[in-house]
């Protein structure tokens, strides 16, 4: 390699590092500007029932739609509600388009090395769900090799191939189920919460069953980039004043019919 070549390499990585540095400094000590403009921008699908989706009028609504308008009535902040595809939503947060994600999101190890979390307010088990001639299949052992309807960034996913299964992308939880009810899939691995919202709502009690249940109780909670500190800590005593005073319980009774905000054992 040329010496002037190499010199201007230096120069560059020498700049970059620079820069890198000053970001670093500017995410550390810059004032948030959802803190400054007192309006969160809030990420979520719109078709997660019932965490958010839209209502026979169109308009958007789900437990998570509910907690956020709360979340915002506590503290005083303007709340703008943007729909984003699962798949897309991390991405949209750390390009800034949001400001935070409230869709169920689970709190996991591998998350919370890239990404910050306000206080849980959602508990809830993971259960294995298959069709309801199935006989082959009793516990997450037996999935191995088989078709596991999931969306591809989420927990459920990742459980799904730690147990060997295959992957068919589908993220809305109805058409997940409907992938098993019709052959296309043979497991769905999702929360409890979820099915039995959608049993609920479907009156469609005959064609699923949940076969297997995971011990681990999983969390979830707002997410937010990490470096702001200051708009965690403000949403995070927020939904800590709306569980002290019942609020989020109220909400949860509401789509769940049980409290989601306690851990059942």
């Amino acid at each position: 390699m040329k010496k002037k070549t190499l010199k201007k390499l230096l120069v560059i990585s020498v700049i970059g590092a620079v820069l890198t540095g000053s970001m670093s400094v500017y995410a550390e000590n810059a004032a948030d500007p959802a803190v400054e403009s007192k309006t969160i921008k809030v990420g979520m699908e719109g078709t997660y029932a019932p965490y958010t989706y839209h209502d026979e009028e169109g308009e958007l609504t789900g437990f998570e739609v509910d907690v956020a308008k709360a979340i915002g009535e506590k503290i005083g902040y303007d709340v703008e509600f943007v729909e984003i595809e699962w798949d897309s939503i991390f991405e949209a947060l750390e390009a800034g388009t949001i400001d935070v994600v409230m869709n169920q999101v689970t709190i996991t190890d591998e998350r919370e090395e890239k990404y910050d979390f306000t206080t849980p307010y959602v508990y809830t088990q993971p259960v294995l769900i298959v069709k309801s001639d199935n006989e082959d299949v009793k516990t997450f052992e037996d999935i191995k090799g088989l078709r596991a309807a999931e969306g591809l960034t989420s927990n459920y996913n990742q459980i799904a191939q730690d147990y060997g299964a295959e992957i068919v992308g589908q993220d809305e939880v109805a058409l997940a189920l409907q992938c098993v009810i019709n052959d296309d899939a043979d497991v769905v691995i999702n929360d409890l919460l979820t099915y039995s919202y959608w049993t609920a709502q479907t009156g469609d009690t005959t064609s699923l069953k949940v076969v297997a249940t995971l011990d681990d109780v999983t969390s979830s909670a707002v997410v937010l980039l990490q470096g702001r500190e200051e708009l965690r800590d403000t949403i995070s005593e927020a939904i800590d004043e709306l569980l002290e005073d019942g609020t989020i319980a109220e909400i949860s009774q509401e789509y769940f019919n049980t409290d989601v905000s306690e851990v059942h054992e």
